[in-house]
C-alpha cells in the first residue's frame, strides 16, 4: 500500500510539472492565504501562504483582525492559526510561487540553499524577508500585475499538494486632469445650438472611468455621450476620453446656471476622492430697456437669448 501511494505521488508530481494534475482535495489545508489586491507602483507587496499538513492537530484559532484595522487593499482568504509551525507527521517537500503560471520563487528545505528565486519581468523578490510561508516583493511596476499562485507539496508517503491563487494589480494614479475642452473659440451660444465638449483623463493604470454631470445629475443618455478609444501611452499608462453633445435649452438651467462636470475615477476602492473639472454658464437676462424695445417693435424678429460662458476648473 505504501509503495502504491509513493508511485501515485511521484506520477502526480510529474504531471504537475506539465499542468495536467490539479490535486487540491488533500488533507493539507491553508491556514492563511493573503495577498494585496491592489498596490501602488513602487511599493512593496507581502504574499502570505500559511498552511498545515495532515496529521497536525487543529491549532488554536485567533480572532481575525476587524475590518477597520485591515488594509483596504488586502484580500484575506482562509484562516489564521496560532502562528506556530507544527506539521504533524508530514514534512514539506516544497513551497512554490508562480506569477501567471511562471515560477519565480521556491522553498525546498532539503535543498542547499533551501530558498531560490527566478528572475521574471515585474517580480523582484527580497530573499532576506521571504521564507516558507511568505514572499516579499519590492519595487512593484505595472508589469507586476497578474495572477499569483502558491503551491505546497508534502513529502512521502502522502505527496499531498494544495494551492491557492489571487490577482494583484499595480495601479498608477493620474497626476492631473480630467480636462474639459472643445468649442474654445465660442464666447456664446444661441438657444438650440449644440454644445460639444470633450473630457480627457490624466494618464493612469488601470484606465480611468469618465462621467459627465449636468447640474449634479449624471448623464446616462447614450445620445449625449460620445465614447472614444482609449490611448495606450508608453510604459503601459492609459488615457481615457469621453465626449458630450448637448443641445442648449432653457430646461438645462437651474436658477439661471448650467453647470457641467467631468469626473474621473478608477473605482471607489482605488480612488475615493476622484478629481473633477467643472464648466459653468450663466444665463443672461434682458434689462428693462431691452424689454421695452422688443415690445415697441413687435414686427422685428425676436432677439434670441444668448448664453455667456464662464470657465471654472476645480480639483478635489
Amino acid at each position: 500500500m505504501l509503495l502504491v501511494q509513493i508511485v501515485i505521488g511521484v506520477l502526480c508530481r510529474m504531471l504537475l510539472l506539465t499542468g495536467e494534475c490539479n490535486e487540491v482535495s488533500s488533507p493539507s489545508t491553508f491556514t492563511r492565504f493573503a495577498f494585496p489586491s491592489y498596490k501602488f507602483r513602487g511599493e512593496s507587496a507581502l504574499l502570505e501562504c500559511g498552511y498545515e499538513l495532515a496529521g497536525k492537530p487543529a491549532g488554536r484559532t485567533r480572532e481575525q483582525n476587524p475590518p477597520s484595522s485591515r488594509n483596504p487593499y488586502d484580500v484575506f482568504q482562509d484562516y489564521y492559526n496560532d502562528g506556530e509551525e507544527r506539521h504533524g507527521g508530514e514534512k514539506i517537500y516544497s513551497v512554490k510561487w508562480y506569477k501567471d503560471n511562471e515560477e519565480f520563487y521556491r522553498y525546498v528545505p532539503s535543498a542547499t540553499p533551501p530558498i531560490k528565486s527566478y528572475k521574471i519581468e515585474g517580480v523582484r523578490v527580497d530573499p532576506n524577508h521571504s521564507d516558507n510561508t511568505k514572499v516579499l516583493l519590492r519595487s512593484l511596476t505595472l508589469k507586476s500585475s497578474g495572477v499569483y499562485r502558491c503551491e505546497i507539496s508534502a513529502e512521502a508517503p502522502s505527496f499531498d499538494s494544495v494551492q491557492g491563487e489571487g490577482r494583484m494589480d499595480v495601479i498608477y494614479m493620474p497626476k492631473d486632469g480630467p480636462h474639459i475642452n472643445g468649442d474654445s473659440d465660442h464666447r456664446s451660444y444661441h438657444m438650440g445650438e449644440t454644445l460639444e465638449l470633450n473630457c480627457t483623463s490624466g494618464r493612469s493604470y488601470p484606465a480611468s472611468t469618465l462621467q459627465w454631470y449636468l447640474n449634479d445629475v449624471q448623464v446616462t443618455d447614450p445620445g449625449m455621450l460620445v465614447p472614444y478609444p482609449r490611448f495606450q501611452n508608453p510604459h503601459g499608462l492609459i488615457t481615457s476620453y469621453l465626449g458630450l453633445n448637448v443641445v442648449v435649452g432653457p430646461h438645462h438651467y437651474r436658477d439661471g446656471i448650467l453647470r457641467i462636470r467631468c469626473v474621473a475615477s478608477l473605482s471607489p476602492v482605488l480612488w475615493r476622492e476622484g478629481k473633477e473639472s467643472i464648466l459653468q454658464w450663466e444665463q443672461p437676462t434682458l434689462d428693462n430697456r431691452e424689454a421695452m424695445l422688443l415690445a415697441a417693435k413687435p414686427a422685428k424678429p425676436e432677439v434670441p437669448s444668448l448664453i455667456r460662458r464662464k470657465w471654472l476648473v476645480q480639483n478635489y
